[in-house]
């Protein structure tokens, strides 16, 4: 069994064939969290993991949305509660999709959103999938310290960062506050950075996750095609190469893991 912890079958990549695209990761054995990154993508993820067995949701406003569309913080509250949902987000700190001409008015509105967020998962108890991505002219880790000050300073910890991108110290700066990380298909990428490659070495086996982050990143195997729950598994074989560990205890722990982080 092997869980993708982060896909977007919510989006419109799967309107013709998210079902299908269920059934054949369900026919290996593969659960998914559906996750939401603005209310008609929520809403759909809850309607999605309604319909179909060993399906999750997670409901949240993406950073890169917070100029056109607010957090109805009602609406999210009430579907919070509801059975499917196991996750807040993803929600975060993005300085990659910015009007530098806008930048601090931007910036300040995500944090103002991520704060919501982090208070409706501490009023519910539930995690928060958070992303992080630095601008494009950024020193590698800038958003991420953006994000971890924003955390830090909250006190709410039970958080994943999802498709994880900063360096070590970086990880290890939010592993230290009990934070978990997440790692996609990009680790099976020919070119994968050394950087990456170090982090998905030595993290602890009881602190991470694997996830597809579908339809984006199909890993290296199968390049040129949407990326899809299924895939999820090339991601586990991936960490057990480069772990030197047995694939099936890799599938065994990060299952277990989300198991527990999501309360599944």
């Amino acid at each position: 069994m092997l869980i993708d912890t982060h896909c977007h079958l919510s989006f419109k990549a799967f309107d013709d064939d998210w079902q299908d695209a269920v059934k054949r990761a369900r026919e290996k054995d593969v659960q998914m969290i559906c996750v939401g990154a603005a209310r008609a993508t929520s809403e759909k993820s809850i309607t999605i993991a309604q319909s179909c067995d060993g399906v999750f949701a997670s409901i949240g406003v993406h950073p890169t949305h917070v100029e056109d569309e607010d957090f109805n913080q009602s609406w999210f509250s009430d579907q919070a509660d509801r059975d499917e949902v196991v996750a807040i987000g993803e929600t975060g700190i993005d300085h990659y999709h910015l009007d530098e001409a806008k930048r601090d008015e931007i910036l300040s509105k995500q944090e103002d959103l991520l704060h919501s967020h982090l208070s409706l998962a501490k009023e519910k108890d539930l995690p928060v999938i958070l992303h992080s991505r630095d601008g494009k002219t950024e020193s590698t880790g800038e958003a991420y310290n953006h994000l971890y000050s924003i955390i830090k300073e909250f006190g709410y910890y039970k958080c994943v960062l999802h498709c994880f991108g900063g360096d070590w110290e970086t990880a290890q700066k939010f592993l230290d506050l009990g934070c978990m990380v997440s790692f996609t298909g990009i680790v099976t990428f020919k070119n994968a950075s050394e950087t990456l490659i170090k982090i998905v070495k030595n993290v602890p086996k009881d602190r991470f996750m694997i996830e597809t982050d579908s339809p984006y990143l199909a890993p290296q195997a199968m390049r040129g095609k949407q990326n899809e729950p299924l895939f999820v598994e090339y991601v586990a074989k991936g960490i057990a190469e480069i772990r030197s560990e047995e694939y099936d205890d890799v599938a065994q722990y990060t299952t277990k893991n989300a198991k527990t982080f999501f309360n599944l």
